[in-house]
């Protein structure tokens, strides 16, 4: 199938399928979420200020708008007259956005790929580079930049297996998608490869890294931890097991493992944070089923620090990574179900080992770097999950040689950041274009 064939079926698709997209966004609008259609419409209400480059950066949602933050930083430490436009299609990027990117410009919903709202979007942003976090690809809206001359890069870029199989069904697409592409940052080699051989012109790869490790904060200090520790009700000796990020079904097994380990580690607390807020219920009556007091984060911050009940329900957005720093052992979710992983770099960067379940292929990389500095322990079930971190809460030792393994992984891959924002600065001057054969579906 022909590059132009398949731009052709890519569009009509999309016209085929926007009354859905209609009718889903007038029933999000009814039942009181944010729906934005304006801005998804390409009406977009820019706040006029001078400043150059015009930076465009696009991240679909929470985790690729953490992964941006710090190339954002890193571009306005370099050049602070910069202004930057932080595109994001969910409300949990926006939400993440006003978190950790409040340093740019204006923030907004993406536009809907279709080419008089791309062409609108554009007219209103009116960008100097277009930046696409880890792997997001809009056919019309990289053809309009592209016809325009705006030269477009993609930072962070990865692959993971799972989407490296369903690619591989569209490729000429792809090439033709890629080939709009000036230049394409990956994470690594594996990432490289895999863009190589989907279409993407091997001149323009470059391994940079992940910008993951320039997300993560510090370390607290001692006097941040143990303030932290007091508004979380907990005692200064208290060994505590932190799991983030969970899903459906992983929720029982940490709960086992916690009755397990309770039985040689009575005073251990549990701290657990549901990858997703709506699901708080949920886990809180799973909480008390199995026969644990449960307090909400929330209620904890509203009484001042009281004591905390067995398990402590983190309830609330943008808070996981500082609570990892109170943990003894952290377990991160989307692993043990069959999701792929999420950010095991957040307890590393607090200098806390991690335990991850079996399905790791979208973090497979991080958590492989992970296990070689022997910070990073996979296990199979809840069971297997209080073996280990008994072996760990029982050796103050080994946590304190742990804890300066995780740092020093940390410290050691830093920089991707800085090389990110050197190659947006380079195609923001001009010095990136793809080949105009390529641009014009050739």
């Amino acid at each position: 199938m022909g590059s132009w064939l398949a731009f052709f079926i890519y569009n009509s698709l999309l016209l085929l399928l926007s009354p859905v997209w209609a009718v889903y966004a007038i029933s999000r609008g009814l039942s009181g979420k944010e729906a934005r259609w304006d801005e998804r419409l390409g009406r977009l209400k820019m706040v006029e200020r001078q400043g150059h480059p015009r930076v465009w950066v696009h991240a679909v949602s929470a985790g690729e708008v953490a992964a941006a933050a710090p190339i954002i930083r890193s571009l306005l430490s370099r050049r602070p007259e910069s202004l930057v436009f932080l595109s994001t299609i969910t409300r949990a990027g926006r939400e993440m956005a006003s978190k950790v990117c409040t340093q740019v410009s204006q923030t907004f919903y993406f536009p809907v790929d279709l080419p008089w709202v791309v062409r609108r979007s554009l007219s209103a942003v009116r960008p100097d580079v277009v930046v696409l976090v880890e792997g997001e690809i809009w056919p019309n809206f990289i053809f309009e930049a592209g016809r325009r001359g705006i030269p477009v890069v993609l930072v962070s870029g990865r692959i993971s297996e799972k989407g490296y199989r369903r690619s591989a069904l569209v490729k000429p697409f792809l090439r033709w998608a890629f080939g709009n592409i000036c230049a394409l940052g990956m994470q690594t080699e594996t990432d490289a490869q895999r863009i190589v051989s989907l279409g993407a012109p091997l001149e323009r790869v470059r391994v940079m890294g992940s910008a993951k490790y320039d997300e993560e904060a510090a370390p607290l200090s001692d006097a941040d931890v143990a303030a932290l520790r007091a508004s979380l009700g907990l005692a200064g000796d208290e060994p505590v097991l932190v799991a983030g990020s969970t899903r459906p079904g992983e929720e029982e097994q940490i709960l086992e493992a916690y009755r397990i380990l309770l039985g040689r580690f009575p005073n251990l607390r549990l701290i657990l944070a549901p990858r997703h807020l709506e699901r708080v219920k949920e886990v809180e009556e799973l909480v008390v089923r199995a026969g644990y007091s449960c307090t909400r984060r929330t209620e904890l911050l509203r009484g001042g620090g009281k004591p905390a009940s067995n398990v402590i329900l983190l309830d609330t957005m943008g808070e996981l990574g500082r609570i990892y720093a109170v943990a003894s052992v952290a377990f991160v979710g989307g692993t043990l179900a069959p999701i792929g992983g999420h950010n095991i770099l957040q307890p590393i960067a607090q200098g806390k080992p991690v335990f991850f379940g079996p399905h790791v292929h979208g973090i497979r990389d991080v958590a492989a770097q992970a296990m070689e500095a022997g910070v990073g322990f996979r296990i199979n079930s809840g069971v297997e999950l209080a073996s280990e971190a008994a072996k760990l809460l029982g050796d103050p030792n080994a946590l304190a040689e742990l804890r300066a393994k995780c740092l020093g992984l940390v410290e050691a891959n830093r920089g991707a950041a800085e090389r990110y924002a050197q190659m947006i600065l380079e195609a923001a001057g001009g010095n990136c274009r793809p080949h105009q054969e390529v641009l014009m579906l050739g």
